[in-house]
């Protein structure tokens, strides 16, 4: 049976940064094909655990990107009626290793992160991330070698370039943060 979660298509997710790891929602696949992050302002909101994330989204009327998606208040309601959050790290972005990156790493969860890295740049018209994502930004060459558009060659002369773009890339996700915003402790 599908959570409440996959019927809402926005799905909690962990997001493991360098100094901290905590829970946001995601999804929407808006009109441009971006995914978003629940938003908090200007940034986005990341909880503590999924349980608060959870009462979060039970108490959030407000008005933004994800309250217009046609999951959001089924999402709402079945967390209101007790659905429990079935989230798992399945659902999950290592920030903390991305911003380690090196050539050795092609798995498919460096294509997550800069897939999300794209969605916030343009959640947040975000002129850092979107520049590291654009075409001829580090993220977006390390994409294209990732999908084999470029040769292992050029993907290694440019590694070092690369290695920065996502330190900065993370240090900027960091910075778009608003930890725990409405809770009550």
């Amino acid at each position: 049976m599908d959570s409440v979660f996959d019927a809402a298509m926005l799905w909690p997710v962990r997001l493991v940064l360098p100094d901290r790891a905590g829970w946001s929602l995601w999804g929407g696949n808006a009109d441009d094909g971006h995914d978003f992050l629940l938003p908090a302002g200007r940034r986005y909101a990341v909880f503590d655990t999924v349980e608060q994330l959870c009462d979060h989204v039970r108490r959030d009327g407000g008005d933004h990107v994800l309250s217009r998606t046609p999951g959001w208040e089924a999402l709402r309601h079945g967390l209101r009626q007790g659905a429990p959050p079935r989230a798992s790290d399945a659902y999950g972005y290592r920030f903390d290793r991305f911003a380690q990156w090196t050539p050795a790493m092609r798995d498919g969860w460096v294509v997550d992160c800069i897939d999300l890295v794209w969605d916030l740049g343009s959640q947040f018209d975000d002129e850092v991330l979107n520049g590291l994502s654009r075409r001829g930004g580090a993220l977006r060459q390390l994409y294209d070698s990732l999908w084999g558009e470029v040769s292992g060659e050029e993907h290694t002369v440019k590694a070092e370039r690369v290695a920065k773009a996502a330190k900065r890339a993370v240090t900027r996700l960091a910075a778009l943060a608003r930890w725990n915003p409405g809770t009550v402790r």
